[in-house]
């Protein structure tokens, strides 16, 4: 018996004579018995059971239950659940062999120009990416070589990255002066200047652009020589700080309905375990994509990824600027708002309205009193 491959159903349905005389026209049928009498149970052979389920369906039949055996059925098993294992097995070895290179190099510091050079110098004169090839104390003695600007420099390998931790060189105390000119950082007009230390570059009265040197980082003695000083100085002026906000009587807005579909994935690496799609469809959708780990207490790093689907529609909104003038000029005044300085002092505020048709730009203009010069 084993070694003959066949599916079993049990069926459930009334005139069962009538239609499993109609099946076996198509399919051979084997064993047919009654359980009770609307409840069958028959065997076909293992390469018939889709059409037999798909028979069965168009005659009505209840299929209560259906299992195959036979050494075909076995070997197609044992055939999937060793390659199962065989793909888990692989990935071990592979990731036991990928874990002796580095995959990535850190470099610990304040981000600037220094870091940048330092890690695209390691990236040039790393002869292997092998953790046993990698001389660390070789690499920091390059580095301190190189760059004059570093004290001290320590790498180490941890796990499948390279990090280095340095520290920079300290400037002489006398060099550490900010010999910075005071700059404008608003488009102003001076009302008040007090000079500290330095060389003035306005007066009361003149109008700056954002970027304009207010005070310069020097003074000249008597015998016209410059010297270096630190600049400070309190200088106010008007402000004039502007937004500009379009507004359409009619237009088309996109929003989220509140259905969501999700595909997902296990990786190793990236190589996919395991996944699982949702069969949700979605004539408009935005899409956002996360990853986290499946677990920090596996030995194998497997990542959970996710794909979210987001159900959008798309609306028409009809505004007439005439009825909503008021709130929109209101909206106007906030977004203005959010960029004056937190001491600053209102003078005055006005607005343009300028009408294109369908379109109407508001600009929104708040004129304030601070202080000025970053």
């Amino acid at each position: 018996m084993i070694f003959k491959n066949k599916t079993i159903f049990t069926i459930k349905g009334l005139n069962q004579e009538r239609g499993l005389g109609e099946i076996s026209k198509k399919i051979t049928i084997f064993n047919l018995s009654k359980e009770q009498n609307d409840i069958s149970k028959f065997e076909v052979d293992y390469r018939d059971r889709k059409l037999a389920k798909k028979l069965l369906e168009e005659h009505g039949f209840q299929i209560i239950s259906y299992s195959s055996h036979g050494i075909l059925f076995k070997f197609k098993s044992l055939l999937f659940r060793y390659g199962i294992i065989g793909g888990i097995c692989f990935a071990v070895i592979f990731y036991l062999l990928q874990y002796n290179f580095i995959l990535q190099i850190n470099v610990l510091g304040q981000p600037g120009e220094l870091k940048s050079s330092i890690l695209t110098f390691v990236n040039e004169n790393l002869n292997s990416r092998l953790k046993f090839k990698i001389d660390t104390e070789s690499m920091e003695d390059k580095i301190k070589e190189e760059f004059k600007e570093v004290s001290s420099v320590s790498i180490a390998i941890v796990g499948q990255s390279l990090i280095i931790n340095y520290n920079p060189s300290t400037l002489p105390q006398e060099l550490e002066g900010d010999f910075s000119p005071i700059v404008s950082n608003y488009d102003a007009m001076i009302t008040e200047i007090n000079l500290t230390s330095g060389t003035l570059n306005v007066r009361v009265g003149d109008i700056v652009q954002k970027g304009d040197v207010l005070v310069f980082p020097y003074i000249m003695d008597s015998d016209g020589v410059r010297h270096e000083v630190i600049a400070k100085a309190t200088i106010t002026a008007q402000v004039w700080t502007s937004v500009n906000i379009n507004h359409y009587d009619y237009r088309l807005e996109t929003r989220r309905t509140g259905n969501v579909a999700i595909d997902q994935q296990v990786k190793l690496n990236d190589l996919v375990i395991y996944s699982i799609k949702d069969n949700k469809y979605f004539l408009e959708y935005e899409i956002e994509k996360k990853s986290s780990m499946l677990s920090k207490n596996l030995l194998l790093p497997l990542m959970v990824e996710q794909t979210i689907y987001y159900e959008t529609v798309t609306e028409e909104i009809v505004e007439p600027f005439e009825e909503f003038k008021e709130e929109i000029i209101q909206k106007a005044r906030e977004k203005t708002l959010i960029f004056l300085d937190k001491n600053a002092i209102i003078i005055e505020e006005n607005y343009i309205v300028k009408d294109a048709g369908n379109i109407h730009s508001i600009e929104y203009t708040i004129t304030t009193s601070q202080s000025i010069g970053g």
